[in-house]
């Protein structure tokens, strides 16, 4: 037999446990659920500080604020990008900082503002080429605000040696590196216009002298010397030709410098006769004719001693110089090529037999010929042939009148 009233009591236990129970989960689903939803709240974001990047949870929507809920200060001139950014999604906040950089290019210091992560960045920034230049930073350095960047661009340097130009830049280094960059190399007595250890400079021309000495052995000429004898059977003023002068020959042999090719010093060592020259003997007449004056001192327009500028040409005897081979003169002497020099000469202004002096010279005129009719027109005879009056030529002269016809 059951008690009523313990089952009644036991049911009203049973009633009140289910409902604390229930009570429990509820409160505890609660707290889950409120706990799961401020999870749910924050959100990845990439913070990417002048280069620099970052993850942070976060569960603010403003840039600005999330930039503040992690202790990012902005300056007055950096820039935000937010164009990667979506709230309450995530992506990346940009902030371009703003530094002031020093390049000192080449001893010229000028400061720049750039936003740029790297330095070369900067450089490009700014429009500074750097192309061969010698930089105290990576490009790929971070940039610092107030950071001194050092920029040395080549020397221009050209050098001119064995004939050939080279033009190449170096940005540090001395004459010497140059020579061993080019593979030049001195030897001997070869010499530069700088030092070995002078410091480039832009624009520097360096030359290199390349020495020579050498034994050089020529032949020269000796001129042959003139002697003159005097020769009373000589009228005065004429010359005759005793022996033909012959020049001689020697060895000369030289120690010769040679600088580039060129003769920089020529020293004489040995020199021989190989041949002894031939002196020239000439008689130089002495004899003074005593010309007739028996003649008249007047003819038309000339007299004796006057004195008349002329022109004078040379002939032979040979048929092409007087049209006959037969050498009679209008004065009816005699010429013949190879003959002694007779002093002769022909012209049509004056009496035949006339004499006169041509720069000094004394002549007869024993000739007539064409176009020789003008005042101090007269054509000479040369006995040494045709050739030889026309190697003589043509020339102005000075005529003095000594006698008027035989």
């Amino acid at each position: 037999m059951i008690n009523e009233s313990y089952v009644a009591a036991a049911k009203h236990l049973s009633r009140a446990f289910l409902v604390t129970v229930v009570a429990f989960i509820l409160m505890m689903c609660f707290f889950a659920v409120n706990a799961f939803a401020g999870v749910l709240k924050e959100y990845n974001i990439v913070i990417n500080d002048n280069g620099y990047e970052y993850t942070i949870a976060t569960d603010e929507t403003q840039p600005l604020d999330i930039l503040n809920s992690t202790g990012i200060k902005l300056g007055a001139k950096d820039k935000l990008n937010i164009t990667a950014f979506k709230e309450n999604v995530g992506g990346t906040i940009i902030i371009d900082r703003y530094n002031t950089i020093i390049i000192d290019f080449n001893g010229i210091i000028k400061t720049y503002g750039v936003y740029a992560d790297t330095v070369g960045e900067a450089f490009a920034e700014v429009d500074v080429n750097i192309e061969d230049c010698l930089v105290n930073y990576e490009s790929s350095a971070p940039v610092e605000n107030g950071m001194v960047i050092t920029v040395n661009s080549p020397n221009a340097v050209t050098v001119r040696a064995d004939g050939k130009t080279h033009e190449l830049g170096i940005v540090n280094g001395t004459v010497g590196d140059v020579l061993s960059e080019l593979n030049i190399k001195l030897s001997g007595d070869d010499y530069l216009n700088y030092s070995k250890s002078t410091p480039v400079t832009d624009g520097m021309v360096i030359r290199v002298y390349r020495v020579e000495a050498k034994t050089v052995t020529e032949k020269q000429t000796i001129a042959y010397s003139v002697k003159q004898i005097e020769d009373g059977s000589l009228e005065k003023g004429k010359t005759k030709l005793e022996t033909a002068g012959v020049n001689g020959e020697k060895t000369v042999t030289y120690e010769v410098v040679y600088v580039n090719g060129e003769v920089k010093e020529k020293k004489q060592i040995s020199s021989t006769v190989t041949k002894e020259p031939v002196d020239e003997v000439k008689r130089v007449g002495t004899k003074v004719n005593v010309i007739n004056t028996t003649s008249a001192n007047n003819y038309k327009d000339y007299t004796v001693g006057q004195i008349i500028s002329g022109k004078y040409t040379h002939y032979c005897a040979c048929e092409v110089c007087c049209g006959k081979s037969n050498g009679v003169t209008a004065s009816g002497k005699k010429v013949q090529n190879g003959m002694e020099d007779p002093y002769y000469i022909a012209c049509n202004w004056l009496p035949l037999g006339s004499v006169i002096e041509v720069n000094g010279t004394t002549y007869t005129v024993v000739d007539r010929g064409g176009n020789l009719s003008r005042q101090g027109r007269i054509d000479i005879f040369t006995p040494e042939g045709h050739e030889a009056a026309v190697n003589y030529g043509t020339g102005s002269c000075t005529i003095k009148i000594v006698r008027l016809g035989w």
